[in-house]
């Protein structure tokens, strides 16, 4: 009837859905400064080579269990069945998982009837933001989606936690967010810390063991032993043949102590953010099982020292959850405790900064010099792609920027950079058995990559100069000097190198339609 304005709820949650999709716009706008990133560009290229025949572990590498790869498939199945770019779905999918995450989150809160529920979903966006705007370089990474899906079962646990709560879970609610929570398990399985803390917080907010054999976790239990399972007898060759080494070599390395120290101190912020917000004489269950995880998230986050943005996304992102549920809470029970009671919540300007410090390090951008991406398009169409690097960032997204098609069997020679490595280490301290159990592993790469390129004769090889002792033994004692002069240098650029085969020639593109 015209005069009678729209009730309250559903202008609501029209501004609600409406807010979202403006953060939705503004994300995909914000990611192109990103465009596709290394590890996710890469996954992409194995999720094609496995499409078009290739098997996993054999004919292409991957150093991740086969879930990696898995997580990708259905975009990139899709792109092809539509004729679309896999890198826009890849991105897409990883939107989807967003919105499921604070959706059936936000169902969850809802249900179990939370008090500070209305203010939770006025900060809606707020969440949603922390996983659409803040990721960085860390978007579509398998951490960042899984996290995203890890937020209904930490719901769960807090409902779980709740001893007023009015109800109690239903049994579909707790499949789905068990379905949901083993996301972030299958792609690491070291992540399952983050589910005992928050567990054992329930069982000791309720007085009982009860809570850690809940259905949800009986769910991801079963997921994780059927995963296993598929692991063994669809691709032995990881257990037997990648798993060795990434014992050997891959645990072996880790990134400088500053980098380190900054994301415990990042942390730190936010916890000491979360106290001065932690109500006096409550228990604020949303809040308690998100930091709980967060917390736990810094085990495997410390104990690989990698330093990379994804690994701390977990921890990070959690924290600052933690914080927005404390904001969430009806301001008589917000009130803390000792010398912060003065004031009643953190300012807000001092969240702001802890948020961005949480993701200053996710910024920096990996996406290919523009003028680098003209000229190899200028030269070739569609050419075939190699490498020689260490560094996952050298060819990925690279190749998929100038339309290449990527035809080393490993997305980069980590395996010869780490055993060159710790070859010089062991002959320098005169420990010659070391000394030539890793010289094995270094020539056996070698020798398999050099008889690669004599094979595929790649079009391209993509290279990073003064790249340390692995590149000085490849091409010094392995033959690619050789190799190398049957190619010119088609650009150079700081580190980056790109040689185009002597003999190549530019093949015309079809015609248009």
């Amino acid at each position: 009837m015209a005069g009678v304005s729209a009730p309250p709820a559903q202008t609501e949650h029209a501004g609600s859905v409406a807010t979202f999709l403006l953060l939705l716009a503004v994300a995909v706008l914000w990611q192109v400064r990103w465009g596709t990133i290394p590890d996710t560009s890469w996954l992409i290229i194995v999720c094609e080579r496995m499409l078009s025949g290739e098997r996993l572990y054999t004919q292409v590498h991957e150093v991740n269990p086969p879930f990696s790869v898995w997580l990708y498939l259905p975009p990139v199945a899709a792109a092809r069945i539509f004729g679309m770019a896999p890198e826009i779905l890849a991105q897409a999918w990883t939107y989807l998982a967003g919105l499921i995450g604070v959706w059936f989150s936000g169902t969850i809160v809802r249900r179990a009837g939370f008090p500070e529920r209305p203010t939770l979903f006025a900060l809606g966006p707020a969440f949603f933001a922390v996983l659409v705007i803040f990721p960085g370089n860390v978007f579509s990474q398998r951490e960042h989606i899984g996290v995203a899906l890890f937020l209904p079962l930490l719901a769960l646990h807090a409902w779980r936690a709740r001893n007023d709560a009015e109800a109690e879970p239903s049994p579909g609610i707790a499949v789905l967010a068990g379905l949901c929570g083993s996301v972030l398990l299958l792609v690491k399985p070291y992540y399952a810390v983050m589910v005992l803390a928050s567990a054992l917080l329930v069982a000791g907010r309720r007085r009982s063991l009860k809570p850690i054999f809940a259905l949800e976790h009986w769910v991801i239990a079963g997921i994780c032993v059927a995963y296993l399972a598929a692991v063994i007898r669809t691709h032995p060759e990881f257990l037997r043949d990648v798993y060795p080494l990434l014992v050997e070599l891959y645990g072996k390395g880790g990134a400088s102590a500053h980098v380190m120290a900054y994301y415990g101190c990042a942390w730190l912020f936010l916890a000491f953010l979360a106290l001065w917000s932690w109500p006096v004489g409550r228990f604020p269950e949303l809040a308690a099982v998100a930091l709980a995880a967060s917390a736990a998230a810094l085990v495997p986050l410390f104990y690989q020292a990698k330093g990379w943005p994804y690994h701390a996304y977990p921890a990070l992102s959690l924290a600052v959850a933690a914080n927005f549920c404390l904001l969430a809470l009806p301001r008589m029970k917000r009130q803390s405790a000792g010398l912060l009671s003065y004031l009643a919540v953190p300012p807000p300007g001092l969240i702001s900064l802890a948020i961005m410090v949480a993701f200053v390090l996710n910024w920096p951008t990996q996406k290919p010099n523009s003028a680098v991406v003209a000229t190899i398009r200028a030269a070739t169409f569609e050419p075939t792609v190699a490498i020689i690097t260490p560094d996952l960032d050298t060819a990925h997204p690279l190749t998929g920027m100038i339309g290449g098609r990527f035809v080393s069997a490993e997305a980069h020679d980590w395996i010869g950079q780490v055993a060159a490595a710790r070859y010089e280490e062991a002959a320098l301290g005169g420990d010659a058995i070391r000394a030539a159990h890793y010289q094995t592993i270094m020539t056996r790469y070698a020798e398999g990559k050099r008889q690669e390129f004599e094979r595929l004769r790649p079009d391209l090889i993509v290279m990073k100069i003064d790249d340390g002792p692995w590149t000085r033994q490849l091409i010094g004692h392995f033959g690619f000097d050789r190799l190398l002069a049957g190619y010119r240098v088609l650009l150079e650029r700081g580190r980056l190198r790109i040689y185009l085969r002597n003999d190549y020639v530019r093949p015309n593109p079809p015609p248009a339609g």
